[in-house]
């Protein structure tokens, strides 16, 4: 399609990985911030740890298993953050290839035209491919995170249960 007979068309070129530029930037915002809880977790867990007088064994080998399992998930989310900072590098290298293909169309330069076009695709298909592939890692560490929420709400709950099987005073009354 011709630039002259539809003056949308570059709008079109451009808009469609500014918009996904965008998609990404949300998703880094989003990704910066678990990667900073995810630090403070393992700092505490590291504190736990280290200062383990009043921890009963296997209190201690439950917060054994969530440092490691927190070091894990701050890998997965180092690596969905270095995905979406490919995306968004291959979204804004897209538009601009974009546009500056779409100007050399409008000023009627056929020479490195197509060039133009196979990079803007190569750049904004690995933009998608590097969105899509860290997503499925921060849905990986979504369900790591959740699976150690579990492990640990079992433990607080069944030492809750002996601690009221040992003093039944603190039970409720009928």
């Amino acid at each position: 399609m011709e630039i002259s007979a539809n003056p949308f068309a570059v709008l079109t070129l451009i808009s469609a990985p500014a918009v996904l530029t965008n998609a990404s930037c949300v998703l880094l915002f989003g990704t910066g911030n678990r990667y900073g809880r995810a630090i403070d977790r393992v700092h505490e867990l590291s504190a736990m740890i280290e200062t383990a007088n009043g921890l009963m064994l296997t209190e201690l080998h439950l917060r054994i298993r969530q440092l490691e399992a927190s070091q894990q998930r701050t890998s997965l989310i180092v690596r969905a953050l270095t995905c979406f900072y490919t995306a968004v590098a291959g979204f804004v290298s897209s538009t601009l290839i974009s546009l500056v293909g779409a100007v050399m169309v409008s000023a009627r330069v056929e020479h490195g035209v197509t060039l133009c076009f196979v990079i803007a695709m190569l750049t904004g298909t690995l933009g998608v491919g590097s969105l899509v592939v860290g997503a499925m890692m921060l849905v990986r560490e979504t369900r790591f995170s959740f699976r150690i929420l579990k492990e640990e709400s079992k433990f607080l709950t069944d030492r809750a249960r002996q601690r009221l099987l040992q003093n039944p005073e603190l039970l409720p009354g009928p």
